[in-house]
């Protein structure tokens, strides 16, 4: 009986210690999995912040400016070419007339929008 005993607790012992070994091999399996993300996560958010640099640098106003005018040829708006009235647009077709406020563009110094107080009717209406 002591003997049927013995044998019985050593495979007990030996199936334990192979479960224990396997549960052992699949957690570091997991940990190196977990790693190797963290890693990747980290390398990840280094590339974001080296576009987030870049894209900095890339729409700064000035070099936008600079690259403009050296690969578009175009200058910043001088005084003088910014017109506050929008009907006075040069070069318009004839006959073809601006609305008097086309309620997109900020009125000039010195106006104010009386939006609220006049109601616009539709062209061929009645009120």
């Amino acid at each position: 009986m002591r003997r049927l005993f013995t044998i019985l607790v050593a495979i007990t012992a030996i199936i334990a210690g192979a479960a224990v070994l396997q549960l052992k091999l699949a957690v570091q399996e997991r940990a190196d999995k977990v790693k190797a993300i963290a890693a990747q996560i980290h390398e990840d958010r280094e590339a974001i912040r080296v576009l987030e640099a870049e894209w900095a640098y890339l729409t700064n106003p000035r070099a936008l400016q600079d690259k403009s005018v050296r690969f578009l040829a175009l200058m910043p708006p001088k005084a003088e070419q910014i017109l506050e009235d929008p009907t006075t647009i040069p070069f318009r077709p004839r006959g073809v007339e601006a609305e008097e406020d086309p309620g997109v563009l900020l009125p000039a110094r010195g106006e104010k929008k009386d939006d609220k107080a006049k109601p616009k009717a539709k062209k061929g209406t009645s009120l």
